[in-house]
């Protein structure tokens, strides 16, 4: 017989093995860790995923399926082998804090009533992830959203009710709706109401699910005890088309399916064109952010293209065909190579922030060239210079690929130059710690205030010439009676219970938090590198 447990936390992974990783090491440091079980669900990524994990976290349990068949359905999948008392659904971009599994336990034991119960969700940045409270959707509640009112008028009950602005967010509160982010239940109340509606692919669906655990008579409860920490959208992000048309599709649904919800019947013709009016603006919104992409690729293309021309018929001594018999046809060529490059790079995700790459902008260039010029090859009246149109080609696609590459490192160079790096703390008592001040000591902007020891233990007073500041469990009060800017941190100890509580409860301004890879420490006997390489908690 299989041995029961406490609690069941199901995971849904797709293509984010290293925001999984972090997720499942802030659930090993959580109170109360070996009275779970952990299942994730992989909905078919076709990546490093299960190598990674299984490697680092053996005791997980791995469903790895054939194909992606959406969030809510590979949650009850993963409910189907549940077998504790209460059952966590949790996304694979979050990271917990301590408390956070205790408090839950602890909840439904004082709550015996209620069926579903969410935390205080920060972002990365601290701030307060709004839908981690909600109401249910009705057209009253979107327009007074859509039209700014519930910003102009935040504590206003008839105007904010779409993210319950008007609740304290550090007050424990019943509502209609929290965030599938993160959903504790008794695994007995998922099962009664038969788990997702799996008609929602990804969106919605959270809605839905506490919309049935009210209709059981049971309360859907906001509990900011505990807190959690939610990049939001990762998983989304590898397909962000998809993902908005998996949201706008999830709106219908559940508008047709919840539409009488608290007498707010709304005709269902007005509710879909009210959505996809919606989903245009936001279109219309995305290509705007493109537009400034677009115009800088325009105008290396023409100008390459001309100079290509110019200097080609210049060396050979014939006459510029942009001044002569040829010249529609040299404006057909300029006409012509644009929509092949534009279109192909918006074809292949090139203005995308999510599927961008090198690799990607390179190949697009490479295609956009031989589409152009087997154009040129077949149309005797375009072929008045081939050798000009290819080397045009190939320094279009390479200015195309550098000016991405090299203009972000430029203003990120130019921004380091004009604004100083600040106050660092550094967090960590070891090697790598040691080695990342000393990085940290070649950048002239930069004043180290002091370290923090990792550990609640004896500490000497100072590590490398600083001042030890306190431990990691002074951290909410060091930020919060003094100026900081940067937190690095350099150590294998728990951080991130201490991290999240301090950015819940502490309001620092333009804090950058950066973190040395967990990888890095495993590499027991190798040199460390000159340079120690970080990465950035806010994304």
């Amino acid at each position: 017989m299989s041995e029961e447990k406490l609690i069941s936390i199901v995971i849904v992974n797709y293509r984010v093995p290293d925001f999984l990783a972090r997720t499942l090491t802030s659930l090993r440091e959580a109170d109360d860790y070996d009275t779970a079980e952990i299942i994730v669900v992989d909905n078919a990524s076709q990546d490093d995923s299960k190598e990674t994990i299984t490697a680092q976290f053996p005791e997980v349990n791995w469903i790895g399926l054939k194909n992606n068949i959406g969030f809510g359905k590979a949650c009850n999948v993963g409910a189907q082998s549940a077998r504790g008392t209460f059952l966590l659904l949790l996304n694979p971009d979050t990271l917990v804090s301590k408390n956070t599994l205790r408090v839950c336990v602890d909840f439904f034991k004082a709550h015996p009533e209620a069926g579903i119960m969410g935390p205080k969700i920060i972002n990365a940045n601290g701030t307060l992830q709004a839908s981690c409270r909600r109401s249910f959707p009705s057209p009253q509640v979107a327009f007074f959203k859509l039209v700014g009112l519930s910003r102009l008028f935040p504590k206003s009950k008839t105007f904010s009710r779409y993210n319950l602005n008007y609740l304290d967010p550090d007050e424990c509160a019943r509502v209609d709706a929290i965030s599938g982010s993160f959903m504790f239940m008794p695994l007995g109340v998922f099962r009664e109401i038969n788990g997702f509606d799996e008609t929602f692919f990804m969106y919605g669906e959270d809605l839905d699910l506490c919309y049935r655990v009210l209709s059981l008579g049971r309360s859907v409860w906001y509990n900011p005890a505990t807190q959690i920490v939610h990049f939001k959208g990762k998983s989304a992000a590898k397909q962000s088309w998809k993902a908005k048309k998996a949201f706008y599709e999830a709106m219908i649904i559940f508008s047709r399916k919840h539409k009488k919800t608290h007498a707010a019947f709304f005709p269902s013709q007005l509710l879909f064109l009210g959505i996809m009016a919606l989903a245009a603006v936001n279109f219309i919104a995305g290509l705007f952010k493109t537009f400034t992409a677009c115009f800088i690729d325009l105008l290396f293309i023409n100008t390459i293209l001309w100079l290509g021309i110019s200097v080609r018929f210049s060396m050979l001594a014939m006459e510029n065909p942009y001044f002569g018999s040829n010249t529609a046809t040299v404006l057909l060529m300029h006409g012509l190579l644009s929509l092949a490059f534009i279109g192909i790079f918006f074809y292949r995700g090139v203005y995308s922030k999510e599927r961008y790459s090198i690799v990607n902008s390179l190949v697009a260039g490479l295609f956009a060239s031989m589409v152009f010029m087997v154009a040129v090859f077949f149309v005797n009246s375009m072929a008045f210079s081939r050798i000009a149109f290819l080397l045009s080609t190939i320094g279009i696609t390479l200015v195309l690929v550098a000016w991405r590459e090299v203009l972000p490192k430029l203003i990120s160079r130019f921004r380091r130059f004009i604004f100083s790096t600040g106050t660092v703390i550094v967090l960590g008592n070891d090697s790598i710690a040691l080695a990342l001040i000393k990085n940290v000591e070649t950048d002239a902007s930069a004043t180290i205030a002091g370290v923090l020891w990792p550990v609640n233990e004896q500490h000497p007073g100072q590590f490398e010439g600083y001042p030890v500041l306190g431990h990691i469990e002074d951290i909410k009060h060091i930020l919060a009676n003094g100026h900081v800017d940067q937190l690095l941190i350099a150590t294998a100890q728990p951080w991130y219970s201490y991290v999240i509580e301090a950015l819940a409860t502490v309001k620092v301004h333009r804090l950058t938090i950066r973190w040395v890879s967990p990888e890095l420490f495993n590499r027991t006997g190798e040199k460390l590198p000159d340079v120690i390489p970080l990465r950035d908690f806010t994304v």
